[in-house]
């Protein structure tokens, strides 16, 4: 008989006692201030050993420690099964399965504690055993939600091996298996065995790592670097190339982990811009070379032609100091080879144009730290690379003031493209504009990206004869639908008044000023482990806004006195009282919308007439980037 091993064991569980006092969890005791709803029987199930908490009732549980091993003295009849069930596993391997109930993919045993705790001394993976679940009624309790998400994990993939601890992983988790469209679908043996042995070889590489500082679990972890590296990529990849992702990538893990990860840098910081090198120890020449990476041609997009105009504004601000490349067209296929030639033409600063190149970004970054790469994208919380934006809704904000103070028959609309991070600011920031100076007037907004959809056939439906339209056209035919215009008596008949301009030059040339001069590093100094976003606004000249001669005296001197305020800071278009359509106070009087809760807006201001579309709804071109920075989670 293996009484040493009990011996062992004994001390195991006496060690694991001293430490924290407790016996095994009791399941009976759990759920007496839980609501039950019901009780389904799983049937024969490989469990998880990791996953078994505690026993069913409490009439053996201080026999065990918190970790299943045993307390009881060598010389009890206890000591003695308990051996003699350790020779026959060692010889024979596990003859009858044990029953345990299931509650929050943790198990509770009801038969078979002894063998379970033989099997955590054996350090086994799994063990047999019959199965019932409790099912707790659904609630707002982020623990209930998560469960839930979980059962509907486990119906499509049968596995019980992984959990989360974010809600909304468990979906996301199947999207970057199967795919958007094929989410839902129930796994085949090959995807089972294919994702398992790529969770193994993950868990095994994260796990010692993390040390369990963190509230984030191996599922979500996963999530985290599937979102950077992809599944298909990701299967085919060995336990040392894994490792060597997680190595090059660990600040991201950390960032996640903490939730709260991203710095909003509203202005250059006085750091970046103190002097650390010269450019040509920096980079052993007098030329920096910087490469704009763009998803779409500039003659097809306005985004990108914005962009490209800022290219033109630091070409003539640096000359011969900088030598600019330019890759256009660049999606998912291509855009790995499209980082790395790049990086093999020597460029040490990237900048890529679009959310949708987040991954690949990521990717280049991880695999060349000496290059800075920067995205241009909003509410990312990345370490590896920082991402830029600009605070569009400050012009907004002018703009709806000027809207609000038009004597029209009409309505005033607000024409809108995705539903995004920083979207659902400029348009609510348009509509406080519009309530300052016009409390009675309503914004109709509509979506220029929805299936099946005309949006001015709306407007004209509403009477909107007033509409705050695109920032900016590509091709800038007679700039017919820019900015805030005013419609006329026939479709060809519109009035420009006034225009939002992204100033993408100003923010490009104070980044690559701070380059040069060796401060760029100083602000990781500053905001150390936290993920930066260069957020910038009319303080810093990234924004702007450009007006006809159609407006008024009056509006011009509003629009001025506005603009100043904005660009010291002294008027924020976020302060209260604000409501939401709902009713909902969103901020009281006095106080001011943070930058930070302000990217983050799923809401919209109590004088705006429509919602905020889901990805469902939006055209296929659009599915992407709203499945990228999109507000709401379907």
């Amino acid at each position: 008989m293996a009484i040493q091993d009990y011996y062992k064991a004994l001390k195991m569980g006496e060690k694991e006692f001293r430490s924290t006092g407790n016996y095994l969890p009791v399941l009976d005791e759990i759920l007496e201030h839980v609501d039950i709803d019901s009780q389904v029987n799983l049937g024969l199930v490989e469990i998880p050993i990791k996953s078994i908490k505690g026993t069913y009732s409490a009439g053996r549980t201080t026999a065990f420690a918190s970790n299943f091993m045993p307390l009881l003295e060598p010389d009890s009849e206890f000591a003695n099964k308990w051996a003699k069930l350790y020779d026959e596993l060692e010889e024979d391997g596990l003859r009858d399965p044990i029953k345990a109930y299931e509650y929050n993919n943790r198990f509770y045993v009801m038969e078979g504690n002894k063998r379970v705790s033989v099997f955590k001394y054996m350090d086994a993976a799994s063990i047999e055993g019959y199965v019932t679940r409790m099912v707790p009624k659904k609630s707002d309790d982020p623990e209930v939600k998560i469960y839930y998400e979980f059962m509907d994990f486990y119906e499509i993939t049968g596995i019980n091996y992984l959990y989360m601890a974010r809600e909304g992983n468990f979906k996301k988790l199947l999207k970057q298996v199967k795919g958007e469209d094929h989410w839902d679908e129930k796994w085949d043996d090959e995807t089972s065995q294919d994702f398992r042995m790529l969770f193994i070889n993950f868990e095994k590489e994260y796990l010692p790592r993390a040390n369990d500082k963190w509230d984030i679990k191996s599922g979500d972890a996963l999530c985290l670097y599937l979102s950077i590296f992809g599944y298909r990529e990701s299967v085919a990849k060995t336990q040392a190339d894994i490792r060597k992702d997680i190595i090059r990538l660990w600040n991201e893990f950390v960032n996640y982990s903490r939730g709260t990860s991203m710095a909003l840098v509203l202005n250059p910081t006085p750091e970046s811009q103190k002097s650390a090198l010269s450019l040509s120890k920096l980079l052993g020449s007098n030329t920096l070379k910087i490469a704009f990476i763009h998803d779409r041609k500039a003659e097809i997009s306005g985004w990108t032609y914005s962009h490209e105009l800022g290219r033109n504004y630091i070409e003539s601000c640096f000359g011969d100091k900088i030598a600019v490349s330019v890759t256009e067209m660049v999606d998912e296929a291509n855009a790995d080879e499209a980082f790395d030639s790049a990086i093999d033409a020597g460029n040490k600063v990237i900048f890529a144009t679009s959310p949708k190149l987040t991954p690949a970004a990521l990717r280049a970054a991880a695999a060349h730290p000496e290059v800075i790469i920067l995205n241009c994208s909003m509410s990312l919380s990345h370490k590896a690379i920082r991402s830029y934006y600009v605070r569009m809704y400050e012009a907004k904000f002018i703009l709806g003031a000027i809207a609000g103070t038009m004597k029209e028959d009409g309505n005033i609309g607000y024409l809108a493209d995705y539903p995004i991070h920083g979207t659902t600011a400029d348009i609510n920031a348009f509509a406080l504009g519009v309530q300052m100076t016009n409390p009675d007037a309503k914004v109709y907004l509509e979506w220029s990206m929805l299936k099946d959809h005309n949006a001015f056939e709306e407007f004209r439906k509403k009477n909107v004869t007033l509409i705050s339209g695109r920032d900016l056209n590509a091709t800038l035919i007679a700039g017919k639908e820019l900015g805030l215009y005013k419609l006329g008596k026939t479709e060809e008949d519109r009035v420009n008044l006034a225009m939002p301009v992204r100033h993408w030059g100003k923010l490009y040339e104070e980044i690559i000023r701070s380059v040069m001069r060796g401060g760029y590093k100083n602000d990781d100094n500053v905001f150390g482990d936290q993920a930066l976003n260069y957020f910038w606004g009319m303080s810093s000249g990234a924004v702007d806004v450009i007006y006809s001669r159609n407006l008024e005296a009056g509006q011009i001197r509003l629009l001025r006195s506005l603009r100043s305020g904005i660009q010291s800071m002294a008027v924020t278009p976020f302060t209260g009282p604000i409501y939401s359509q709902d009713g909902t106070i969103r901020c009281a009087d006095g106080d001011t919308i943070s930058p930070e809760n302000v990217v983050n807006i799923d809401w919209l201001a109590s004088n705006i007439d429509g919602y905020i579309p889901g990805i469902d709804e939006m055209r296929e071109d659009a599915v992407e980037l709203v499945r990228i920075q999109g507000i709401n989670e379907e």
